[in-house]
């Protein structure tokens, strides 16, 4: 061969070396679309980036940052990204016709709330209705909406209003709640010195996954190999973020614009907590997913309507081993290309191929490796849960509905007294141990749990053991298969045995009931002996009235004065039990809408006189509580007996002032009244102060009935009091009044 010919087929040989090489880097370099700015949210793909990850699969990956007007869908689907990130409603775009495919889920439950603020009194999905709810339809408003489904909300009785990112339009009440990420906005709205309060989806039977890596499905069918090393990276990569949180924390704050939107190294760990919950690191491989899960999701999406009844799952989920490797096509261009470039110069495609080859065996140990690494960590869970399972004494059953077999672990069998080859795997082992009572409501609930209507089963049943007694036992079950159909497959539970737990509870409750009668017998004997006495009392009081002390000789006299004396004190003691007592029957009383300044503004007009010679000052503030249901009979006792108290023991030279206030907290109204009288010893007195005739202070009128009074009615009612008192400053009465649920509902 001529020396000009063997130069030009060195430059063509060259060129076609330089352009095979820019295919295969250009196909190596990849771009992430986020779904929002940059935050620990994204921590594993971070991960991936700088400690190597990629790299180490031969990729060059850009991480784009999201906003609100970069949809990651719209920018995969257009070729501006090759991966992107968004929520269980990829779903949506899918059924649209959107060549996507869901590659792994990150967040196992989904990120998305509802969050208002406390102030509001939004605490369940019903009382948003006629309410205005900031949301975007594309961040998690589908699954919301299957909340206020499933709980007969229809969805137009909820003023939707587009999102603005914004928390101050929710602090500022320019709307009443919107959605959010519960490992985001719960802290920012936390440090901005608001109360928030949220639901979760979860909490009302939907369960959709967050977070979901997508790309195309020309990317899936064309070049499988590419789209499965970048999958082993970022998922490698969130292994080590998550157990690498403070570095990464540091890592994120270096990122363009973290800084500047106020974000600190305790938000990102803050964010990284609530996320361990959402992703469950620790139990389940990051990137899993179940498709009967994804058909649930589906089937949910259809009874919303916005997803057509005919639609399947199809090939929505990515699966690699059924694709063919477009590396390998590749490879093989390459091989061709040098079998040509081998007539000319063989020694240059002798060094190529066993490049190739390097590459590819380099590969190929790779995969083996990972391969047996995930075997022995399948096989290591395997054996923690194994152990987890018999440490917690957990039954374990799983019925395959196909072909009505159920298999039992040895302690669901032990458990009832039986050797595990004692009880046959097949259902009817459970249906003729089940108690005769129980047996069609227990069968009748699992066969809606199984038809969709309910999204859990959970019950205490009684069981027949070997020994012919019934035992207590929890179960719970869940279907975890459905076919495209939504036709339950596979229904898997365990069982806990709580018998002895179950037998105490039934002997506190007898002995509760025998304590009640008894109670209820003491009360009864006691007004029947009031009721009898006081009629004689007061018959000896008038006949006391009648005798002449001054023409009785002075020895009689005495003995009238002691007469009189020991039936006046029977009578105060019988006023006292007959106070007492009506005490008890408050419950009984009707409850109705008390306004708290009108019911002071009463009690104080029965006193007024003694509060105008005491020179008292009584102050309220009723706006955190304005008003509650209760028995006005016994709200008045208890100001009543407050009040007189502040101004009966009083610090010599010094006015009272009284200050009665109200405020909420949960399931109570929390009626405060301070004063600053002489005070209680605390450490002398703090376990009497509410006994009967307890009294503390010398030389002060008072039988020690009071406290003693309001305690029980307080407590007849549902509610509870406390104190805080300091001698010679004042004392401080907290009255937690049980709100009436009808009410508060």
């Amino acid at each position: 061969m001529k020396p000009k010919q063997l130069q030009k087929k060195l430059v063509m040989l060259c060129t076609a070396l330089l352009w095979v090489s820019a295919v295969w880097s250009a196909a190596d370099s990849l771009r992430l679309q986020l779904k929002w700015w940059h935050q620990f949210q994204f921590a594993g793909y971070y991960a991936a980036q700088v400690k190597g990850f990629y790299a180490e699969q031969g990729l060059k990956v850009k991480i784009i940052p999201g906003d609100a007007s970069h949809a990651p869908v719209e920018e995969v689907v257009s070729g501006r990204a090759d991966f992107g990130i968004t929520g269980s409603d990829l779903l949506v775009d899918y059924s649209k016709g959107k060549p996507v495919v869901a590659v792994g889920a990150v967040f196992q439950h989904s990120p998305y709330i509802i969050i208002s603020l406390r102030s509001s009194k939004i605490n369940v999905p019903s009382d948003l209705i006629g309410k205005k709810v900031m949301a975007s339809e594309n961040q998690g408003w589908v699954e919301l909406s299957a909340v206020f489904q499933k709980e007969a909300i229809p969805v137009d009785s909820i003023k939707m209003v587009n999102h603005s990112w914004r928390n101050e339009d929710l602090i500022d009440g320019k709307v009443d709640a919107m959605t959010a990420y519960i490992s985001v906005e719960v802290n920012q709205l936390r440090k901005l010195g608001v109360d928030p309060v949220y639901m979760q989806p979860i909490n009302y039977g939907i369960d959709f996954y967050g977070d979901v890596l997508f790309s195309t499905r020309k990317m899936a069918e064309t070049d499988p190999e590419t789209l499965n090393r970048f999958r082993r990276a970022s998922f490698k990569g969130w292994e080590y973020a998550m157990s690498h949180t403070s570095e990464m924390a540091d890592y994120i704050l270096s990122l363009p614009g973290v800084q500047e939107r106020g974000v600190t190294k305790d938000d990102l760990l803050v964010e990284a907590e609530e996320m361990r919950k959402l992703i469950l690191p620790d139990l389940v491989e990051v990137g899993h997913m179940n498709e009967g899960r994804w058909q649930h999701i589906l089937e949910m999406h259809k009874k919303l309507g916005v997803i057509p009844e005919t639609q399947t799952l199809g090939n929505f989920l990515y699966d690699g081993t059924k694709t063919v490797s477009s590396k390998f096509l590749r490879d093989a261009m390459y091989v061709s290309i040098g079998v040509v470039i081998l007539l000319l110069l063989s020694v240059i495609y002798g060094v190529s191929l066993r490049k190739a080859v390097q590459v590819k065996t380099a590969h190929l140990q790779q995969e083996i490796s990972e391969r047996t690494r995930a075997q022995e960590l399948l096989l290591l869970s395997e054996q923690r849960l194994e152990v987890a399972t018999i440490a917690a004494g957990l039954g374990i059953w799983d019925w395959d509905l196909q072909t009505n077999k159920v298999y039992y672990n040895d302690i669901w069998k032990t458990m009832l007294g039986y050797r595990p080859d004692e009880l046959p795997d097949v259902f009817d082992t459970f249906d003729r141990l089940l108690h005769p009572d129980e047996k069609d409501a227990i069968l009748q609930q699992l066969q809606d749990h199984i038809a969709g209507n309910v999204s859990s089963y959970q019950a205490i049943i009684r069981m027949r053991t070997k020994d012919r007694r019934w035992k207590w036992i929890l179960t719970m079950s869940k279907v975890t298969l459905r076919n495209e159909a939504g036709v339950a497959i596979r229904l898997s539970g365990v069982h806990l045995d709580v018998d002895q737990i179950k037998q105490k509870e039934l002997e506190l409750h007898e002995l509760s009931q025998e304590l009640m009668n008894s109670n209820r017998e003491l009360q009864q004997f006691a007004y029947i002996t009031s009721h009898n006495l006081r009629a004689p009392v007061a018959n000896l009081i008038s006949l006391l009235s009648l005798f002449e002390k001054e023409e009785l000789s002075e020895r009689n006299q005495l003995f009238l004065e002691k007469i009189e004396m020991s039936v006046m004190r029977l009578h105060s003691t019988l006023h006292d039990l007959n106070e007492i007592l009506s005490t008890r029957s408050n419950k009984a009383d009707e409850q109705e809408l008390l306004y708290f300044d009108e019911e002071l503004a009463n009690v104080m007009q029965l006193i007024s006189e003694e509060l105008r010679l005491r020179e008292a000052v009584v102050t309220s503030n009723f706006s955190k509580a304005p008003s509650i249901y209760y028995s006005r009979k016994a709200l008045h006792s208890i100001l009543l007996n407050l009040l007189t108290n502040a101004v009966k023991y009083r610090q010599a030279g010094k006015a009272p002032v009284i200050q009665v206030t109200t405020d909420e907290d949960g399931e109570f109204v929390i009626l405060s009244v301070k004063d600053n009288g002489m005070g209680i010893d605390m450490e002398k007195y703090g376990n009497k102060i509410f006994g009967l005739y307890q009294r503390f202070h010398e030389n002060k009128d008072g039988k020690g009935l009071g406290l003693y009074i309001i305690k029980n009615q307080v407590e007849a009612l549902e509610g509870k009091i406390a104190v805080e008192s300091i001698v010679n400053q004042g004392t401080m009465f907290h009255v937690f009044l049980k709100k009436k649920k009808q009410f508060y509902a």
